[in-house]
């Protein structure tokens, strides 16, 4: 089984590679500022050399506590769960995301996600998934004009 010390490096390293990435493929694009606001690569470079930064900085702590987190079990039957509890929704809002769009699937992850395991009441789960989808729409695909994936309900509804 991992100790924490390796899984705290195995997390910065994926991470460290997501963010290459997404500043790699930025580069396609304009990454910086011009006279009407950002170009297309600006937020994804610098989202990237933040996750690479960020990934750096966790190594090195882990490198420097690795003799106390490699007496750190991961995880006992209730961290787990727990771990699984915020994992296994993540990866279904993804693969949800694919077929259904990214709005769609947001709107699923967080009603659940508020509904199941936040034990919050369905109004209150309903309009906090609802508001929050509504407001990265408006951010994104009005203010912004960054199209995000979209899936058969947008397009249905004319908004793809």
């Amino acid at each position: 089984m991992l100790n924490r010390h390796q899984l705290e490096l195995i997390f910065a390293a994926i991470v460290f590679v997501i963010g290459a990435i997404g500043l790699y493929g930025s580069l396609d694009l304009t990454v910086g500022w011009a006279e009407d606001g950002p170009q297309a690569g600006y937020f994804p470079f610098r989202v990237g050399l933040i996750l690479m930064v960020a990934s750096l900085l966790v190594a090195m702590q882990a490198w420097r506590g690795r003799a106390a987190l490699r007496q750190v079990p991961v995880a006992d039957g209730p961290g787990a769960r727990r771990v699984l509890g915020f994992a296994l929704p993540v990866v279904a809002l993804v693969a949800v995301s694919q077929w259904l769009g990214l709005y769609v699937g947001m709107a699923l992850y967080l009603l659940g996600v508020i509904r199941f395991q936040g034990r919050r009441p369905w109004h209150v789960a309903l309009g906090v998934a609802l508001g929050v989808t509504v407001a990265t729409f408006l951010v994104f695909e009005k203010w912004f004009l960054v199209p995000l994936l979209k899936g058969p309900l947008e397009v249905m509804l004319g908004l793809g």
